[in-house]
């Protein structure tokens, strides 16, 4: 899949600047403030080897460390304040990008969620991908007939949920991504997989912003083998 790495610098750039001030940008990348702003504002463009060296860095554990700290907040009992991270476009940008440079040479033809909260990232990744998007819905959707149906347990409190994709959304052995906003049991992943392997696609990677502890990975490995990634990794409180 052809790309512009150029390009994914100044988009980075500027959604990083909504978090770093210009000088932690230059601390970062060893790039001088007057530089960075002609980047930013395509005055100038790095060339395309410089360019790669400048994602690297910008996509690095340690900005996703920075990132982290910055914006992922919980409360007394451990739950993460989701809302304003996963509407964030800025820090969505970022993550399509960090996304795509993972799996544009994978193949998938879908990228797959579940409504609501990964509606957003994972519209940007399938645009990206030039990709086809699905939702996966809990409940029918009106003007089909027929569907997919799955239902899980959640965790606490305990409840059942059944969800819902109308037949032929996915074609018969599509290659399928999903991507979710948070993932903390798996139990909600496991039953978009599920989802995903009756309607006939195969689903072959999957994609989180956030992952909470570690409990998850079993469930996904089990679907994906290795094939997965989370932008942000959270300790999980104990009680």
């Amino acid at each position: 899949m052809s790309m512009d790495e150029r390009e994914l610098v100044v988009e980075t750039l500027l959604s990083l600047k909504s978090f770093f001030k210009f000088k932690e940008l230059e601390e970062i990348l060893g790039i001088t403030v007057p530089t960075l702003w002609r980047y930013i504002h395509g005055d100038i463009k790095p060339s395309v080897d410089r360019a790669r060296q400048i994602l690297s860095k910008l996509l690095d554990q340690e900005v996703v460390g920075r990132l982290r700290e910055k914006l992922i907040k919980s409360d007394d009992e451990g739950i993460v304040r989701t809302y304003n991270i996963v509407y964030n476009t800025n820090l969505l940008n970022y993550t399509s990008i960090e996304a795509f440079l993972w799996a544009q040479n994978m193949g998938f033809s879908t990228v797959a969620t579940v409504e609501v909260d990964g509606i957003p990232l994972a519209t940007l990744i399938a645009k990206r991908l030039k990709a086809k998007l699905i939702v996966i819905k809990k409940r029918k959707e009106v003007g089909y007939t027929r569907f997919i149906e799955v239902s899980y347990i959640t965790q606490a409190p305990p409840e059942v949920i059944t969800l819902y994709l109308p037949e032929g959304a996915i074609e018969y052995g599509e290659k399928v991504l999903v991507v979710d906003d948070l993932v903390r049991s798996g139990r909600t992943s496991a039953a978009v997989f599920e989802v995903i392997k009756k309607a006939g696609g195969r689903p072959a990677g999957f994609y989180a912003l956030i992952a909470i502890g570690d409990s998850w990975k079993p469930i996904i490995e089990k679907y994906v083998g290795s094939n997965y990634r989370v932008l942000f990794q959270v300790a999980e409180k104990k009680s």
